[in-house]
């Protein structure tokens, strides 16, 4: 029975056990790769947004600095009772 079981593998019939699980575990080795980098970009995201977020909010600060000296050139802007005049950052 052996010599027909390696007659049959040789004529390429039946498949080697052992080139079956190489094939397997080189695609289970390609998926793992895969999920490897989905994992590493969905680490990297939030740490990108966090280098980015001081320079939007410096941004968005010096645009209501800006806005605020504007309206204070101004007068048809009229400032709100009880309005906020510290600036953004500020401890005093």
């Amino acid at each position: 029975m052996a010599y027909g079981l390696r007659a049959l593998q040789q004529a390429d019939e039946i498949p080697d056990s052992r080139e079956a699980q190489i094939t397997r575990l080189q695609a289970e080795i390609t998926e793992l790769k895969g999920r490897q980098a989905r994992t590493e970009q969905t680490i990297e995201d939030p740490t990108d947004m966090r280098s980015r977020t001081p320079a939007r909010l410096a941004a968005r600060h010096e645009e209501i600095v800006r806005l605020r000296a504007t309206a204070a050139g101004t007068a048809s802007v009229t400032q709100l009772p009880g309005a906020r005049t510290t600036v953004f950052g500020s401890r005093g």
